[in-house]
C-alpha cells in the first residue's frame, strides 16, 4: 500500500507534467499536419499530369516557407519531367546570387586540359539574371585567372553560358540534372599565346564540371 505521502508527491508531479503534456500534444499535432502538407506536395510533385507537377511547382515557389521550397526545388531537378527541371532551373537563376562552380580535372589530363584546369578552376558565377521572357541568362564570372560578364541560354532542362576572357572563348554546358546535383562540361577554344608549346599546348580543351546545390 502506497504511503500517504508518496500518494501526494505522485499527484503533484501528475499536475504539474499536464500543461507540458498537453504543449506536447500540441506540437506533435502540428507537426503531423505540417508532415502532411510536406507530403501532399511531394505527391503532387509526382503526379501523372506533367500539367499538375508545373502548375504545383510553380506555387510553392510563391511561398515564403523556405523548407517547402527547398522540398519542391530538389524534387523538380530530381524528377524526369524536362519541363518541370527546367521551370526549377529558371528559379535557381531567379533565388541565387551566386553559384560555385566545380571544375574537375582529370586523373590523368593532357595538357590542354591540365594548363585550362589552372585558370579556370574555382569557378564562380554571380550578379545571377535571368529574362523570364526569353529565358536568356547573364551576370559576371570569375576563375583563379580569368573573370568577365557572361550571356547565356536556359535550354531545355540544362543551359549554355558563353565565357570570353585571357584568349579563352568557352562555353559552359549544363547537361545532367539530378537533385542537388547538376554537371556538364566546360568546353574552350584557346587563342594567342596559350596555344603554345610551353602553355596549353593545343587548341582546345574540355573539362566536366559539378556543381553541388545545398
Amino acid at each position: 500500500m502506497l504511503h500517504p505521502r508518496n500518494v501526494i508527491i505522485a499527484l503533484l508531479l501528475t499536475v504539474a507534467a499536464a500543461p507540458a503534456l498537453a504543449l506536447d500534444i500540441s506540437r506533435l499535432e502540428a507537426a503531423q499536419e505540417r508532415a502532411g502538407v510536406l507530403d501532399q506536395v511531394r505527391t503532387l510533385l509526382a503526379d501523372d499530369s506533367a500539367s499538375v507537377r508545373l502548375a504545383v511547382f510553380e506555387e510553392v515557389m510563391k511561398s515564403d516557407d523556405p523548407v517547402l521550397r527547398s522540398m519542391a526545388m530538389e524534387s523538380a531537378l530530381n524528377s524526369d519531367d524536362e519541363r518541370l527541371q527546367t521551370a526549377a532551373l529558371r528559379q535557381l537563376f531567379q533565388d541565387r546570387e551566386y553559384l560555385s562552380v566545380e571544375i574537375i580535372e582529370p586523373r590523368e589530363p593532357s595538357q590542354p586540359q591540365a594548363y585550362t584546369y589552372r585558370i579556370w578552376r574555382e569557378l564562380m558565377l554571380s550578379e545571377l539574371r535571368i529574362d523570364r521572357a526569353t529565358d536568356e541568362l547573364s551576370g559576371r564570372f570569375r576563375g583563379a585567372n580569368v573573370n568577365g560578364r557572361f550571356v547565356g541560354q536556359l535550354t531545355r532542362s540544362g543551359w549554355r553560358i558563353g565565357l570570353a576572357g585571357n584568349y579563352y572563348e568557352c562555353t559552359l554546358a549544363l547537361t545532367q540534372v539530378g537533385g542537388v546535383d547538376l554537371s556538364g562540361a566546360l568546353d574552350c577554344a584557346i587563342k594567342g599565346n596559350h596555344r603554345s608549346e610551353n602553355n596549353a599546348g593545343g587548341r582546345s580543351a574540355t573539362l566536366p564540371f559539378r556543381i553541388r546545390l545545398s
